[in-house]
Parts: structure tokens; sequence; C-alpha cells
């Protein structure tokens, strides 16, 4: 069954978080030998792999619509933060809402939905959400201790401006990547999930569970949820309206995007910045057990 394949390819990279509990909790590896190789070469590299493997007839309208649902989701997130009492930093609840885990819960849910064939699709949509996530949301998470122009000092010195830009010339310029290089993209991406999760459960060890603010967390989870489902939802009538380009599985997978947790980068980022970690972490925690049950109800209806 479908949702048996969904759990069976998450499974391995989810036993890594309580792995990353007792590597925190015992001190073994220091986190910057994890977050540094990631964001300065793993991360930065997928990013331009992904971008050239995109099918060129729907990267520009379902990229343009995964980076336009990232942005318009800092909406309800500033609201969010407006109206309900809570202690945590506005700039990590906003990149918290439009930050969507496109690769580590996108590509096994299309996979059991649509087979591998479809993961060209979802890549288009990656690119999207991945040029906001990897950009404005670094930035905001980097702002939460720090001044604007600190922050952007420090996008500045991390690879994925540079990746964005080295990308769009070699797909301009029609530069074509070695099969050995696709092969080792597919190493690179194993791993990535793979110390995601790592990182995720070396925060949370040092959460106090006690001092979580639990009725906070599922009004966040909950306004994130039901925004993007509106917000994917409008953007799918428009495209359908105005440029009818998508064919139904692409609108189907789209579709799916407000269900995906939580952006594990969002943790990896703040580990390296040194900004709310415990928080980051224990917020994808929840959104992907929220995930894990909503994306299997979601695949009966496909």
């Amino acid at each position: 069954m479908q949702f048996l394949e969904f759990y069976k390819s998450l499974l391995p990279y989810l036993a890594l978080i309580p792995v990353g509990i007792f590597i925190g909790r015992k001190h073994l590896i220091p986190k910057s030998w994890i977050t540094r190789p990631l964001l300065f070469f793993l991360m930065p590299w997928l990013v331009i792999n992904h971008f050239q493997e995109a099918e060129s007839d729907s990267l520009l309208t379902l990229a343009a619509m995964g980076f336009s649902l990232a942005i318009l989701m800092l909406i309800p997130g500033g609201l969010l933060n407006k109206h309900v009492d809570n202690t945590y930093n506005p700039n990590l609840i906003r990149s918290s809402f439009s930050f969507y885990n496109v690769a580590f819960f996108g590509i096994p849910t299309v996979i059991a939905i649509f087979g591998e064939d479809s993961v060209t699709h979802l890549i288009c949509i990656y690119i999207g959400t991945a040029l906001y996530g990897d950009l404005i949301g670094y930035f905001q998470v980097a702002r939460t201790n720090s001044t604007a122009r600190e922050a952007f000092h420090k996008l500045l010195k991390v690879p994925f401006l540079y990746a964005f830009i080295s990308a769009i010339l070699f797909r301009v310029n029609e530069v074509e990547i070695p099969p050995m290089v696709k092969d080792l993209s597919e190493v690179f991406g194993v791993v990535v999930s793979a110390t995601g999760m790592l990182i995720v459960g070396m925060n949370c060890e040092k959460v106090n569970f006690r001092k979580l603010d639990w009725s906070f967390i599922p009004k966040m989870l909950g306004t994130r949820l039901l925004s993007g489902v509106i917000l994917a939802g409008v953007f799918l009538l428009l495209e359908n309206t105005f440029v009818a380009s998508l064919e139904t599985e692409q609108q189907q997978m789209f579709a799916l995007l407000p269900l995906f947790p939580i952006a594990a980068n969002i943790t990896v980022f703040a580990s390296y910045l040194n900004a709310n970690e415990e928080d980051s972490a224990i917020w994808i925690l929840a959104s992907m057990g929220l995930s894990l049950v909503l994306i299997p109800l979601a695949i009966g209806f496909f």
C-alpha cells in the first residue's frame, strides 16, 4: 500500500533523531562538524544539481508558485506572532511558516503516490521553496540574534546566493552535469536528510520540555496548515484559470505542499548561527508528527 511505502522510506531517517539526542547528550561530536559541511558544500551542491534536473516546461510555473507561497506565508506567520501571546522570536516564527521540507518529506511522498518519474516535477517546486528558504529564510534565522546589516553579512558568507547564481548560469548556458556528479548528488541527498535529522535530535537534547509553551505549538501548526492549504488552493485556481500549463499530477503535488513539515534546514541554520536552536528543533518535530498523520490521509485521495 502507498502509505506503507511512505513510512518505510522515512523510517531510517526518523530513527536518527534519537541517535542525535544521544550524541548531543554525550557530546560525542561538535555540531559544527555537521553544520559546516552541510552549509558550505552539500546543500549548495544539491541546489545546483536540482536546478539542472528540473524539467524546463514546468520549472518556471511551479518554481514561481512555490516561491510565492513561501513569501505569502510570512503574512499568517506575522499575524500569529502579533495576535497570539508567545515568547518566541518573530523571525523564527515567520521562517518556520514559509520553509517547507520538500526534499526529505516530499520525495518519498510523491514516489509513493506517483512513482519515481514524478520526482522531476517536485524538484521544480523545490527550486522555488529553496530559493526562499536558503536566502530569505537564512536571513530571518540570522535576524533572531543580529541586526539586519549583520544578518545580511552572514548571508553573504554562506554559498547559497552564489549557488543559485551558478545554477542559473549553468542552466542558461546548457552546461551538462556529468553522470558521476549526478550519482554523487543522490548520495549527498541522503547524507543531507540524515544529518539534518541528527541536528534535530542534538538540538532537542537541550530542550526543557516543562518550560515549553504547549498552548502555542498547536496554534502555530494549525494556523500554518490552514493558511498554506488556502493559499495553495488560490494559486492552483489562478494557474488553472489564466495559465493552464500544469498537468493534473503536478497540480496534486503542489496541493500536497502545505502538508509538508517545517524544513530541517531551519534548525541547521539555527545551530550554525547559535540562534534559537531548541525552539526550531521542537517545532520541526511537532510538524513532522502532524505530517506523518496528514500525508497518508492525503495519499488516500489520489
